[in-house]
C-alpha cells in the first residue's frame, strides 16, 4: 500500500469520517460478537469508563431513563464496561460538576442531556478538546454537532413532537389551549412549544411558563386554576410532563381536553377518560443506546447518525392502545 492511500486511510478513521450504514444495532453488535471484534473489544474493554450526566431527577421520567441505562450496563459489564450516573435535579453547577468529574475520572463518553447549551459549553469544550466522544441525550439537538469529538444525538425532535401534540389537540376540536412550561431555562421544553403553535396557531395556545413547577405542585395547581379562571376561551390542557399534567386535572374545568408528553401516570388517566393522549419519546432507549453506541465506537471505531439524530419515537399513547403500554410500564420500561 502506497503511503498516500495509507494516509487517505488514517484521514478517514477519524470521528467525523466514521459512519456505520444499515441496521445500527444489529450490525454493530454482530461485529462486537465477531472474532475479530472480540479481540479487539479484550484489548480496549477494561478502558470503557462512560459517564451519563443528565439535568434529570428521579422522577417518573428519569426513573425509567435510568432504567436503560443500568440494563445497558449490565449487559455490557463482560465487556468491561463502567457507568457512572449524575442526576442533577436542574441543578446547573451539579451537573457542570458531573461532567468535570467524568473528565479527571478518565470518562471514554460522555452523554449528557443539554437543556442550556451555554451553562455546558466550557465543560464539554475542554472534554472534547481531551479527546472524549460527546453524545447528547434527551435535550440538546444541535447544540454541540462542532465538536470534534461529537458523536450523535439520542432523543425526539421536540418540534415535531410539539407538532404531533398539536395534531392530537386539532383533531379532538381544541379551540384555545393553555400550555404550562415546567422548567423555564430548557430549550427543549420551548421547542415543543412552538411545534404546538406551528398547528394550532399563535392565537390558540397561551403559554404558561412556571419555573420548577414540580418542586412546588400546589402552587402549580393554583396558577392553572386561576389561567382557566381568568380565560374563559380556555377548553384545552397541555402539560409537558406527567408530574405536572397529571395533578392539574384535577383543577382543570370539567370536559377540558387534556394531553401531556411522557408516561408516568399518564396511562391510567387515559384510560380512565381523563386525558386524550400522552407524548411517549421512550426514554428508556435514550438511556439504553448512548452505553451502546459508545461501546461500538470505542471497540470498532462504529458510529451512527451521519450527522442526523438517531430519534427515539415520539409515540401517541392514547385510548386504544393504552392497555399494552400499561404492561410494559408495570416492568418500568415505558
Amino acid at each position: 500500500m502506497s503511503n498516500e492511500l495509507l494516509d487517505e486511510e488514517v484521514t478517514q478513521l477519524t470521528r467525523r469520517g466514521l459512519f456505520l450504514k444499515g441496521g445500527v444495532a444489529a450490525a454493530g453488535l454482530t461485529v462486537l460478537g465477531s472474532p475479530a471484534g472480540a479481540a479487539y473489544a479484550a484489548s480496549r474493554a477494561s478502558t470503557i469508563k462512560v459517564a451519563v450526566v443528565t439535568h434529570g431527577d428521579t422522577g417518573s421520567f428519569w426513573s425509567v431513563f435510568k432504567k436503560g441505562v443500568d440494563q445497558a450496563a449490565k449487559d455490557l459489564k463482560s465487556r468491561g464496561v463502567s457507568v457512572s450516573q449524575v442526576y442533577a435535579d436542574n441543578n446547573v453547577p451539579k451537573q457542570v460538576a458531573g461532567i468535570n468529574a467524568a473528565v479527571a475520572a478518565g470518562a471514554k463518553v460522555i452523554a449528557t442531556s443539554v437543556p442550556d447549551a451555554s451553562a455546558l459549553k466550557d465543560p464539554l469544550r475542554k472534554a472534547s478538546a481531551k479527546g472524549i466522544e460527546i453524545i447528547t441525550v434527551n435535550s440538546g439537538l444541535g447544540a454541540f454537532d462542532t465538536l470534534p469529538t461529537y458523536e450523535v444525538h439520542v432523543g425526539q425532535t421536540e418540534d415535531i413532537a410539539g407538532q404531533g401534540a398539536g395534531k392530537q389537540f386539532k383533531k379532538a376540536g381544541a379551540k384555545k389551549l393553555l400550555l404550562v412550561i415546567h422548567e423555564a431555562s430548557n430549550s427543549g421544553l420551548q421547542q415543543r412549544a412552538s411545534g404546538v403553535k406551528k398547528i394550532l396557531g399563535n392565537s390558540a395556545v397561551k403559554v404558561l411558563t412556571i419555573p420548577d413547577a414540580k418542586k412546588d405542585i400546589p402552587g402549580t395547581k393554583a396558577k392553572v386554576k386561576a389561567a382557566f379562571n381568568a380565560d374563559k376561551k380556555l377548553d384545552s390542557f397541555l402539560g409537558l410532563d406527567p408530574d405536572v399534567t397529571i395533578p392539574c386535572l384535577d383543577v382543570v374545568p370539567k370536559g377540558t381536553k387534556s394531553g401531556t408528553f411522557d408516561v408516568g401516570g399518564s396511562i391510567k388517566e387515559i384510560r380512565a377518560g381523563r386525558m386524550l393522549f400522552a407524548i411517549d419519546q421512550q426514554q428508556y432507549l435514550q438511556g439504553y443506546l448512548p452505553v451502546v453506541f459508545a461501546v461500538l465506537y470505542q471497540t470498532n471505531l462504529n458510529t451512527v447518525g451521519n450527522g442526523a439524530p438517531v430519534l427515539t419515537g415520539p409515540g401517541i399513547i392514547n385510548k386504544a392502545n393504552a392497555a399494552k403500554v400499561a404492561a410494559l410500564a408495570a416492568k418500568g420500561t415505558r
